[in-house]
């Protein structure tokens, strides 16, 4: 049975029809499951410290959720991971567009925040500059060459030499998972066969939602159609988590974990969190960014002293 969605509005006073409105350039799609802390924050960055504070359209699948900052609330049902990630996309790119009628829409998950409102505008801009783009986005790739290094196989070895002479070349020989889009954030053109597109992506189980957005999109509209987000590419492991360039933090947790005894410092692979221990968590990068206008849940976090009260549902990987 299709899912019914809720519309709850948080605006001073119902949004202005599209039709007749001035059609906004941008328009932020945030989606939420059981990140509201990150959530609140992240609308907290947009509307206080954004030159220009974006609308923003906040699909959330958490019952609980109370309205924050955003102009429009849309309300789903939970779902498992890939279907439910998939549903809060549609219906948060579909609300902004049907209330708001923007030229883009930028999607980014509640946990995923970019602090330098210039770098989206910066994409905006060459989309604008090329017409037969419709969506700027990075790979969700991976770089085998880290794995590589941290072995000690000579077979591993091996690999690397033949990397470094074929990247030389510019082959990228090494990167793997390169046929995906990240869904985690993007810049897409609002355009019906945008939409066409999302409603007819069938996830498949033993794929990931990044690749199944890039099959549905490239057959849509080709490779050509993507502007790519260069700075975070490969995104596994470096910059999965931060990538400074954009100043992009999707970290899962409110601060930096502390290194246990058990896991080595040499970077030798490990199951779980391995990799993320020497990178800041949420608290640290607010601090060190420094925000002329932190709001109440900004605040909290930069003050808090136990910080278990931050997304208390979420898993902290």
């Amino acid at each position: 049975m299709e899912e019914r969605n809720e519309v709850d509005i948080a605006t001073a006073g119902p949004p202005r029809p599209a039709a007749t409105a001035t059609r906004p350039k941008a328009v932020i799609c945030m989606t939420n499951h059981e990140r509201p802390d990150c959530a609140r924050i992240n609308q907290e960055i947009i509307k206080l410290n954004y030159a220009e504070p974006w609308l923003i359209v906040h699909a959330c699948s958490d019952p609980g959720y109370q309205p924050h900052m955003e102009d429009v609330l849309v309300r789903c049902q939970p779902r498992t991971i890939i279907y439910g990630a998939l549903n809060l996309l549609r219906q948060s790119c579909r609300a902004a567009a049907e209330i708001y009628n923007p030229q883009y829409l930028v999607h980014v998950e509640a946990d995923t925040w970019v602090f330098d409102q210039d770098i989206i505008r910066r994409y905006i801009e060459r989309l604008d500059r090329q017409p037969k783009a419709f969506l700027a986005a990075s790979t969700w790739s991976t770089d085998q060459r880290t794995q590589w290094r941290r072995q000690q196989h000579p077979f591993a070895k091996a690999k690397l030499g033949v990397a470094k002479v074929l990247n030389a070349m510019g082959s990228d020989f090494g990167v793997k998972r390169k046929q995906t889009l990240s869904t985690q954030f993007f810049i897409a053109r609002n355009d019906p066969r945008f939409f066409a597109m999302l409603d007819g992506i069938e996830p498949t189980i033993e794929n990931t939602l990044e690749y199944d957005f890039y099959q549905a999109f490239v057959q849509t509209f080709g490779k050509r159609a993507v502007v790519p987000i260069t700075e975070r590419e490969p995104v596994h492991p470096n910059n999965r988590h931060w990538c400074p360039p954009l100043t992009l933090h999707a970290q899962h947790w409110p601060e930096q974990l502390p290194r246990p005894p058990e896991v080595p410092t040499d970077g030798t692979p490990m199951e779980g969190v391995t990799g993320q221990y020497d990178i800041p968590g949420k608290k640290e990068v607010l601090a060190a960014y420094g925000f002329r206008h932190p709001g109440p849940a900004m605040q909290r976090l930069l003050d808090a002293t136990d910080t278990s009260y931050y997304n208390p549902k979420a898993k902290r990987y």
